[in-house]
């Protein structure tokens, strides 16, 4: 299961004991879910926006004052719990998942017309559909967001690599000028790009400041 799943059933534990229940029921698991998707308690999932303040005894701000002990007590997950987990198994298969991930347990609640997802139903106007609608319209944001964060990341690694490069062979200095590495090669014959040849080798290397030199200021009257 994803790391934010973990936080989830920790939470969702966290919720249970605060109760002082043997049992971590399908409630205490949702409360688990949206605490760790919520920022300042408000949820938003797709176009639903929900705000745990509204519903007693889950706001994140609601264990202030919770027992020392808290964290001795045993608990067990519930048949109600480990329902929702089964569900949520079944979809993140049948979506050729390798991994169960919250998106997929908070599907798994959509048709529940009872306990803590029927408050936010009738709350919030919403039915199983628009719960899935929801999350089907949020599940593409996080994944978009995760994959440009990823290629923003190694777009930012790849730019420090090249900063800090001092020596470049041709198909490189070719994609820093952004011209192809032939053109880099008829600079290097006509003598107007200095190159190094590696002892013993054939291979080029060109200096960082050679490349560089190349650019001259852009006149306008020349568009």
């Amino acid at each position: 299961m994803g790391n934010l799943v973990s936080k989830a059933t920790k939470a969702a534990i966290r919720h249970a004991k605060y109760r002082k229940s043997p049992k971590v029921n399908k409630d205490d698991l949702l409360v688990g879910i949206l605490q760790v998707i919520s920022r300042f308690d408000i949820v938003q999932i797709g176009q639903l926006t929900i705000d745990l303040e509204d519903f007693q005894g889950i706001s994140k701000d609601g264990y202030m004052d919770e027992p020392a002990n808290i964290g001795n007590q045993k608990v067990a997950y519930s048949s109600s719990a480990n329902t929702i987990f089964e569900k949520a198994a079944y979809i993140a298969r049948k979506h050729n998942s390798p991994k169960v991930e919250v998106v997929h347990l908070l599907v798994a609640f959509a048709d529940e017309n009872n306990g803590l997802m029927a408050e936010l139903k009738e709350k919030y106007g919403f039915s199983g559909r628009d719960w899935r609608v929801a999350l089907s319209d949020w599940q593409s944001f996080s994944s978009e967001k995760t994959a440009m964060d990823s290629k923003i990341a190694i777009g930012a690694k790849s730019m420090a690599d090249v900063s800090e490069k001092q020596f470049f062979s041709p198909d490189e200095a070719a994609e820093f000028l952004g011209v192809h590495v032939q053109t880099i090669r008829g600079y290097i014959r006509m003598g107007k790009l200095p190159a190094l040849r590696l002892a013993g080798e054939r291979a080029l290397r060109i200096k960082r400041e050679d490349l560089l030199a190349l650019l001259e200021p852009f006149k306008p009257e020349e568009t």
